[in-house]
């Protein structure tokens, strides 16, 4: 019974990532070539998250990110970095004046 109840816990954790979580963080979500994320635009720049659980590869995310980006803002990505283990992506911007 407990392993059966872990089991349901660990699945219902999961239906919890990707667009579930988007839809409920604050900034607009924006799906990129099948993965979702949220676009902030900070004084500092533009913060996009995903909220994945390992499913893509690390380096198509970034280029994801990098593409959420430029559709919410309008701007071009001049630099964009990760955020440590977790799919936080920080870009700056170079918008038309």
């Amino acid at each position: 019974m407990i392993r059966t109840t872990a089991l349901l816990a660990l699945c219902t954790l999961s239906a919890c990532s990707g667009e579930m979580v988007t839809n409920v963080m604050p900034g607009e979500a924006i799906t990129v070539n099948g993965n979702a994320f949220t676009v902030i635009e900070t004084s500092r720049g533009v913060t996009v998250q995903n909220f994945e659980t390992g499913r893509t590869n690390p380096a198509v995310l970034i280029v994801n990110a990098g593409l959420a980006a430029e559709r919410v803002t309008g701007c071009t990505v001049e630099d964009i970095v990760k955020d440590g283990i977790t799919n936080t992506y920080y870009a700056s911007m170079a918008c038309p004046e």
